[in-house]
C-alpha cells in the first residue's frame, strides 16, 4: 500500500511539471504595481491547473448573477479526489451526530481528512485574494515538499478564487481605467455587485443572490466543513492585518469551542504573519463576535469554525503611501480627512496622514508606523495566513473533527434539556408568503423542519394542519434559536471597562419572524404532533374561490404577492381597483386595500393567484364602496454615482415584485420635464442630502463628479408641484426635508450619540391601515432601524398637508436588538405623505426594504408607487 502511495505521489509530481507558473500565464508578475488579472483568465487559470494537476478539481457551480462562471475547486491529495463521494458522506455524519456511536465517532475522525473552505474576494475593491487564489493553487498543485505532502494527505481544501465574479471584472475594468492617472484614488461609481455591492456578505441569511446560495449550499447543504476561511480586505490607513480571536460582545448561542479553535487558528496566523516579516498585525479589534451577518458568522451557528481575516487596502493594484510616525507617539492632532482630500487635488500623490494607532499592546505588538504598502504586501499576508491554517488545520485534524462531532451532540442535547422545546410557524399567517419565504430560509441553510399533518396542540395553542415545527433537538439548533429569537444586544455601558466600543458593529438584531412580519410562537415544553420531516418544501399555493356569473374578483391585500398580481394584471390591460373601504362578503370581510379585478378571464386570474399564495374570490356584484382606480405606474428609481448600495437592493426588490421601474441619473433629473415620463420618482435611503446634492466627495472622473446641484432640485420641485410623487427612504428624507422646506423636522437631527444611538434594530410601529400606502400591513409592524430619522411637526405653510402613515409608540418600543435613548422616538412619526402643491412627498424615514430583507414593511414601498398611478 506505501508502495502505491509513493508512485502516486510520484505520477501527480509528474504532471504538476505541466502546470504554468501564474505569473507566466498573466503575462505579469502577479501582485505587480498596477496589474490585475480579470476573472476570465483567473477561472481559465483554475481549469488549465486542474487539467494538469491530479491534486486539483475544478468545479463550475452556475453562473454568476451576470452570467460569469463561479467555480470551486477542490484540492488535495489524488487519493482524496477520488472518492470525494464518500467524504461527502462522511461530512454530513460528521455534521448531523445524532444516533452516532462512540466507535464510529473515533473511526471518522480517525480516517477522514478535514475540510477546510476559503472564499475570495466577497467585495469586489478587495481584489487581493482573487490574485493570491493563483499562486495559492499553483503551490499546492506542484510543490513536492513534506509541507504540502501533509496539508494534501490530511486536508481536502475547498476555494472559491473569487465569491463575486461580476464584481471581480467591474473592479479589474475600474483599476484599468484610473491607474497611472490622478484619479487612482477615485472610487467606483457604480456598485460592484450588480444589487448588493459591498452589502453582499450581508446577503448570508436571506440568500437573495445566486452567489449567495452557491456558497451556503457548500457550507451547509453539500460538504459541512470544518473550518471556514473569509479573505477580506479592510482600511488602509491602520493595522495591516486583522485575525481572530474577535471582539466582544460574543453571541451566547454559539458553541464556546467556536471561539477557542478560532482563537488557536488565528494565533497560528498571528505568528506566521510575524515570522513573514509583516508589521501591524492584531487581534480583539474592531470586528464582533456578536453579528449574525456574513456567511463566516453563520457557520458559527452550525458548528463551523468561521474565521475573517483583514488585510490592508491599497488603490485596487497601485500602492499608497503613508508618512511614517514614530513607535509609541501618536500623532497628536492627525489631519482630518477633508484635510487630507484638499491637500490631495493639489497633489494627487500627497501621502495619506501617518497612523495615529503606534502604541505596541499585547494583541498589537509591532504596530505599523506608514511607509508604502501595495498589492504584493496584501498577497503576501494573505498567502501566509491561509498556509497557517492549512499547517493547523493537517496537525490537528482529528481534534477538529472530533469537536465538530462533539458540538453537534451538544446541540441536539441542549434541544433535548434545555427550553425551547421548538418552535411552531402556524399556518395561519398575515402574509403567506413571507411565511413560506421564511420556511424556504431555514430549509435551504440545512435547518431540520417538520410539518403537520393534522391539527395539534402545544404550549396551550391549537394549530392547524400544514403549521411548520422547528425543534430544538437538533445539530444546528443554534442557527434556528438565533434567527427565530429576539436579540438581546448588551448595553455597552454594562460590560466591563474595555470589552467593547461603545457603538455596535452594524445590525445588533435579525429576528426573521419580527423583521418579515411572520409569527412563530416559542414553545417550552414537549408536546404530541402527527408531524412529517420536510425533505422539500412545498411550493406556494392560494386559493381561488370561482363564482359563477361574477361582476369580478376580489382579494385580500395582506401578501406582498399582491403586488406581483397587480403588475401583472395592469400589464395585462385589466381594470384593477384598491377598495377604499371594508366590505363583507359571503367569505368573510374584506379590508381597505383588497383588490377588485375585472376584464380578466378567471382561468387566467386562478392560475396566477394560486401560484403566488394568494386569496381570491368572485363576486356577483361590483363592491359597494369608493374604489381607487390603478394604473400602470411610470415609476424611476435614481441611481446617483455614490454606488448607493439601497438603490441596488431597492431596484433588485422592485425587479422581483414585477415594477415597471426605470434607473435615473443626475443628467436625467436636472433635464426636467419629469412628469412628462414619471409618476413616481424613488430616493435610495442610504444617501443624505449633502450626498444627493453634491455627490462623491473624493476626487473622482469629471464625468461622474456632482450630484444633483441646484438643476435637479429645482427639477424636483416642479415633478412634484405639477403632481408627481417623491418617495425617500431613510437618509434620503433629509433631501426633502431641505429642498422642499417641509413644516416636519427630523426629531432626531440634533442629537448626539451619548443621547441616541440605533445602529441597527427592530422598533414597533403603528401603522394607519387606513391610508392607501399602509394598505393590508398590520395594525403594528416592525421598522428595521439603523441610524434611521424620525419626524416631528413644525409650523407649516398653506400649501402643505401632512398625513400620519405610521408611528412610533410612547413605550416598549425595541423589539429585538439595542437602542439608546429611546424615549427620543417615543410618538415620533415614522412615515407620512405630506401633500406638495398638486403633487405629494413621501417621506418613510426608516428603510421598510432595508436590504431586500424586511418583508414586514415592503408594502409601504410598493404602496407608494402603486398610490403614486392611482386614480
Amino acid at each position: 500500500m506505501r508502495r502505491f502511495l509513493f508512485l502516486l505521489w510520484i505520477v501527480s509530481v509528474a504532471l504538476a511539471a505541466q502546470v504554468p507558473d501564474p505569473s507566466g500565464f498573466a503575462g505579469f508578475p502577479i501582485g505587480s504595481d498596477g496589474n490585475l488579472v480579470r476573472w476570465e483568465r483567473i477561472a481559465a487559470y483554475f481549469e488549465t491547473v486542474a487539467a494538469a494537476s491530479s491534486r486539483v478539481a475544478v468545479e463550475e457551480l452556475g453562473k454568476s448573477t451576470n452570467g460569469n462562471p463561479f467555480i470551486l475547486a477542490a484540492i488535495s491529495a489524488p487519493r482524496n479526489l477520488e472518492r470525494l463521494e464518500d467524504i461527502r458522506r462522511n461530512q454530513w455524519r460528521i455534521a448531523h451526530p445524532d444516533g452516532l456511536g462512540d466507535e464510529e465517532a473515533v473511526r471518522l475522525a480517525r480516517e477522514s481528512p478535514i475540510v477546510v473552505l476559503a472564499t475570495c474576494n466577497i467585495h469586489a475593491t478587495e481584489i487581493a485574494s482573487s490574485q493570491m487564489a493563483m499562486e495559492l493553487v499553483h503551490r499546492l498543485a506542484t510543490e513536492t515538499s513534506d509541507w504540502t505532502r501533509n496539508v494534501l494527505d490530511k486536508v481536502v481544501f475547498l476555494l472559491v478564487p473569487s465569491f463575486n465574479p461580476d464584481g471581480q471584472i467591474i473592479a479589474v475594468d475600474w483599476n484599468n481605467r484610473v491607474r497611472g492617472t490622478e484619479h487612482v484614488w477615485s472610487p467606483l461609481p457604480w456598485l460592484y455587485h450588480p444589487y448588493a455591492g459591498h452589502d453582499n456578505n450581508r446577503d448570508a441569511v436571506f440568500m437573495t443572490q445566486v452567489e449567495s446560495r452557491y456558497v451556503n449550499r457548500i457550507l451547509f447543504r453539500q460538504w459541512f466543513p470544518q473550518i471556514y476561511l473569509d479573505e477580506h480586505q479592510q482600511g488602509n490607513s491602520g493595522m495591516r492585518v486583522f485575525v481572530p480571536p474577535f471582539r466582544n460582545p460574543i453571541n451566547p448561542n454559539v458553541d464556546p469551542t467556536i471561539w477557542a479553535e478560532a482563537g488557536q487558528i488565528g494565533f497560528a496566523m498571528y505568528d506566521a504573519l510575524h515570522r513573514a516579516g509583516i508589521r501591524g498585525v492584531g487581534y480583539d479589534q474592531k470586528y464582533t463576535a456578536w453579528w449574525q451577518g456574513g456567511f463566516l458568522r453563520g457557520a458559527w451557528f452550525h458548528n463551523i469554525v468561521g474565521i475573517l481575516t483583514e488585510v490592508a487596502s491599497v488603490n485596487l493594484a497601485s500602492p499608497v503611501y503613508q508618512r511614517q510616525a514614530e513607535l509609541g507617539k501618536p500623532v497628536e492632532k492627525p489631519p482630518s480627512r477633508s484635510d487630507w482630500l484638499k491637500e490631495r487635488k493639489k497633489n494627487p500623490n500627497a501621502p495619506m496622514p501617518p497612523p495615529a494607532d503606534v502604541m505596541p499592546r499585547y494583541n498589537y505588538p509591532l504596530p505599523w508606523l506608514g511607509g508604502k504598502w501595495t498589492l504584493r504586501d496584501i498577497i503576501d499576508a494573505e498567502l501566509a495566513l491561509t498556509y497557517a491554517l492549512l499547517e493547523t488545520a493537517a496537525n490537528q485534524r482529528t481534534r477538529f473533527i472530533r469537536n465538530h462531532i462533539h458540538m453537534g451532540r451538544a446541540a441536539i442535547e441542549r434541544g433535548r434539556s434545555e427550553a425551547p422545546y421548538a418552535y411552531v410557524i402556524p399556518a395561519e399567517q398575515h402574509d403567506s408568503g413571507a411565511a413560506h419565504r421564511l420556511v424556504e430560509l431555514l430549509h435551504d441553510a440545512g435547518v431540520a423542519l417538520e410539518r403537520a399533518a393534522g391539527a395539534f396542540r402545544a404550549g396551550g395553542r391549537r394549530y392547524r394542519a400544514g403549521s411548520y415545527v422547528v425543534r430544538m433537538a437538533q445539530p444546528f439548533r443554534a442557527y434556528a434559536k438565533d434567527l427565530l429569537e429576539p436579540q438581546q444586544h448588551p448595553d455597552p455601558g454594562s460590560m466591563p471597562a474595555g470589552a467593547m466600543h461603545d457603538r455596535p458593529y452594524d445590525m445588533t438584531a435579525w429576528t426573521l419572524p419580527l423583521q418579515m412580519g411572520v409569527e412563530a410562537v416559542r414553545v417550552e415544553d414537549a408536546f404530541q404532533a402527527p408531524l412529517k420531516k420536510v425533505g422539500a418544501v412545498e411550493p406556494l399555493r392560494g386559493a381561488f374561490r370561482a363564482q359563477e356569473g361574477a361582476a369580478g374578483y376580489a382579494v385580500r391585500p395582506e401578501p406582498n404577492n399582491k403586488a406581483i398580481l397587480t403588475n401583472r394584471l395592469l400589464n395585462a390591460g385589466a381594470a384593477v381597483s384598491w377598495l377604499t373601504s371594508a366590505i363583507d362578503t359571503d367569505g368573510g370581510k374584506l379590508p381597505p386595500g383588497a383588490l377588485w379585478i375585472e376584464n380578466v378571464e378567471a382561468s387566467r386570474l386562478a392560475a396566477m393567484v394560486e401560484r403566488l399564495g394568494l386569496d381570491a374570490r368572485g363576486l356577483k356584484r361590483p363592491p359597494k364602496t369608493g374604489l381607487l382606480r390603478l394604473r400602470r405606474p411610470r415609476a424611476a428609481l435614481y441611481r446617483p454615482y455614490t454606488a448607493s448600495m439601497d438603490e441596488g437592493w431597492s431596484r433588485y426588490l422592485l425587479e422581483q415584485y414585477e415594477f415597471p421601474v426605470t434607473s435615473i441619473g443626475n443628467a436625467d433629473i436636472r433635464a426636467g420635464k419629469l412628469n412628462a415620463h414619471w409618476d413616481a420618482i424613488v430616493l435610495p435611503g442610504d444617501r443624505g442630502a449633502e450626498s444627493i446634492a453634491d455627490g462623491f466627495a473624493e476626487q473622482t472622473l469629471p464625468e461622474f463628479a456632482g450630484g444633483l446641484g441646484g438643476e435637479g432640485r429645482r427639477a424636483l420641485r416642479e415633478f412634484v408641484s405639477a403632481g408627481g410623487t417623491l418617495i425617500t427612504l431613510g437618509d434620503s428624507t433629509e433631501y426633502a426635508l431641505q429642498a422642499f422646506d417641509l413644516p416636519i423636522d427630523n426629531a432626531l437631527a440634533d442629537l448626539k450619540p451619548e443621547q441616541f444611538s440605533a445602529p441597527g434594530a427592530f422598533l414597533r410601529l403603528r401603522i394607519d391601515r387606513g391610508h392607501p400606502i399602509a394598505y393590508g400591513m398590520a395594525e403594528e409592524a416592525v421598522a428595521v432601524f439603523k441610524d434611521s430619522a424620525a419626524f416631528a411637526p413644525a409650523p407649516g405653510f398653506g400649501y402643505t398637508d401632512l398625513r400620519v402613515i405610521a408611528r412610533y409608540p410612547n413605550s416598549d418600543l425595541v423589539r429585538s436588538g439595542w437602542m439608546r435613548g429611546e424615549k427620543h422616538l417615543h410618538n415620533r412619526i415614522a412615515a407620512a405623505e405630506v401633500r406638495y402643491r398638486s403633487g405629494r412627498i413621501v417621506l418613510i424615514g426608516f428603510r421598510p426594504q432595508f436590504r431586500a430583507q424586511s418583508h414586514g414593511t415592503f408594502g409601504l414601498l410598493f404602496n407608494a408607487i402603486h398610490y403614486a398611478a392611482a386614480e
